[in-house]
């Protein structure tokens, strides 16, 4: 499976956030991930952005290239 880099739009900073909702699974006593919404947000520009997914196995493929 490709990894993927998730990183803000703006400044390419992978500090980067999505709004969520957790909910309570009674059968594993934990809170799970019940929805991730579309506001994101960049911790490095301390504001509204948008995410680009980036092949992180293209660019360390790319990195290697004499």
């Amino acid at each position: 499976m490709a990894r993927i880099r998730m990183v803000c739009t703006h400044c390419g900073s992978e500090d980067v956030r999505l709004d969520a909702w957790a909910e309570w699974d009674f059968d594993n006593q934990q809170w799970t991930l019940g929805e991730t919404y579309d506001h994101a947000h960049c911790h490095k520009c301390e504001g509204e952005t948008s995410i680009d997914e980036i092949d992180a196995d293209a660019e360390e493929a790319a990195e290697c290239q004499p």
